[in-house]
């Protein structure tokens, strides 16, 4: 089964240190990420950038003017990276080794809360990711912001019709025994490595923000928010952004 844990190890992993250090250059902050910030935050609020792996989005916002940033991430080797990278290009950028389920902060800490590139989906069990809704609502000032991104199970192009298989077993109770939830799925890469992530609909997101007080400003396909480069569209696939208001 997989576990807060087993999500660490995978990150931990040589090769996605390589990949995720090199995104910090290659593909950069994202089109739809500077719109989304441009639009409801400013230079000089106080952010914390959950799940930042090794910095690509803590590090191009801090370079964008976001100078009053904290990434955390739960893979100590990402963050080793991070600080490496920070070091050595000169940048005073704060890196924490974390778990977004048991965040340390006090409460009305942070103007915005940011987890970018789908990483709230990466942790197993719906009850943990609400968790991670519930902290961020709590660490943040009133009217702060919680931005995430999340794939639309029910838009998914391609794979439409394996979501329909998947409800199928689910219905009858042969879905895979690893699995905790009907959206759960186990990814294989270009490597064979396998990796946990959930996918939700847009249902089923609103009810797990609202429930902790949140209020949903919007949700809007990337492809809707900016047109990406080649880069960022080879690093990463179409996801929805959610701004939500405490």
């Amino acid at each position: 089964m997989y576990t807060s844990e087993s999500v660490k190890d995978f990150y931990n992993r040589g090769i996605n240190k390589r990949r995720y250090g090199e995104a910090i250059d290659k593909s950069g902050l994202w089109d739809s990420e500077k719109n989304i910030f441009e639009k409801y935050a400013k230079k000089s609020d106080k952010i914390l950038d959950l799940g930042c792996g090794a910095g690509r989005t803590t590090i191009n916002l801090y370079r964008s003017g976001h100078q009053n940033i904290i990434g955390l991430d739960i893979s100590d080797k990402l963050v080793e990276y991070a600080k490496n990278y920070s070091r050595e290009n000169g940048l005073n950028i704060e890196f924490i080794v974390g778990d977004a389920t048991e965040i340390d902060c006090a409460p009305g800490t942070f103007d915005v809360v940011f987890f970018s590139y789908n990483g709230l989906m990466c942790i197993p069990r719906q009850e943990n990711r609400e968790k991670v809704i519930n902290n961020a609502y709590k660490i943040l000032k009133e009217k702060g912001i919680f931005i995430f991104t999340a794939h639309n199970r029910d838009d998914s192009g391609k794979f439409n019709q394996f979501w329909a298989d998947e409800k199928v077993k689910w219905d009858n109770g042969v879905q895979d025994s690893d699995l905790f939830e009907y959206g759960d799925k186990i990814d294989v890469n270009g490597t064979g490595e396998k990796t946990f992530i959930h996918f939700s609909n847009i249902k089923e997101i609103e009810q797990s923000v609202t429930k902790f007080g949140f209020k949903v400003l919007e949700y809007k396909k990337r492809s809707e928010i900016a047109q990406e480069s080649e880069a960022v569209k080879e690093f990463s696939g179409e996801t929805v952004f959610w701004v939500l208001q405490k």
